[in-house]
């Protein structure tokens, strides 16, 4: 069960940097641009990337309770790997799919399009950036 949720948290995370990189290479252009218009279609693109994400963080939450890299035991905070998959991975993480979240509902609020591309891509790209650091590369690429 562990190799299943595990794989499935690795593939999906894939999925998830692409559709962020998409949101984020959007929303700069249709910023940079100042269009007006933006089509019903990417706005449900944005919303698909923040389930993909909540699913996404399920996943990684349900790992911090069955992995083997995972012991909050006494003095966990002092070994770098288990506060790294223990602590500041899933905080982060959660972080990240919190300003998703938080970019998506600002962007409802704004008056203009312009505005509200602009605030998905700020949130987005501060997102990424967050996801981008805090993944372990070193065991995903082995």
């Amino acid at each position: 069960m562990y190799n299943i949720i595990k794989q499935s948290h690795s593939g999906i995370m894939w999925l998830v940097i692409v559709m962020l990189v998409l949101s984020v290479i959007f929303g700069l252009i249709k910023t940079l641009k100042k269009e007006e218009t933006a089509s019903a279609h990417w706005y449900k693109f944005f919303y698909y990337t923040k389930w993909l994400m909540y699913i996404q963080a399920l996943l990684g939450i349900t790992l911090m309770f069955i992995s083997p890299l995972v012991h909050y035991s006494d003095g966990f905070m002092k070994n770098e790997q288990l506060r790294f998959y223990g602590m500041e991975h899933p905080l982060m993480m959660l972080i990240a799919v919190g300003l998703v979240s938080i970019g998506l509902y600002k962007s409802k609020k704004k008056s203009s399009t312009i505005k509200k591309n602009r605030s998905i891509t700020i949130y987005y790209f501060v997102a990424l950036v967050i996801m981008l650091l805090m993944i372990p590369w070193q065991t995903v690429m082995q």
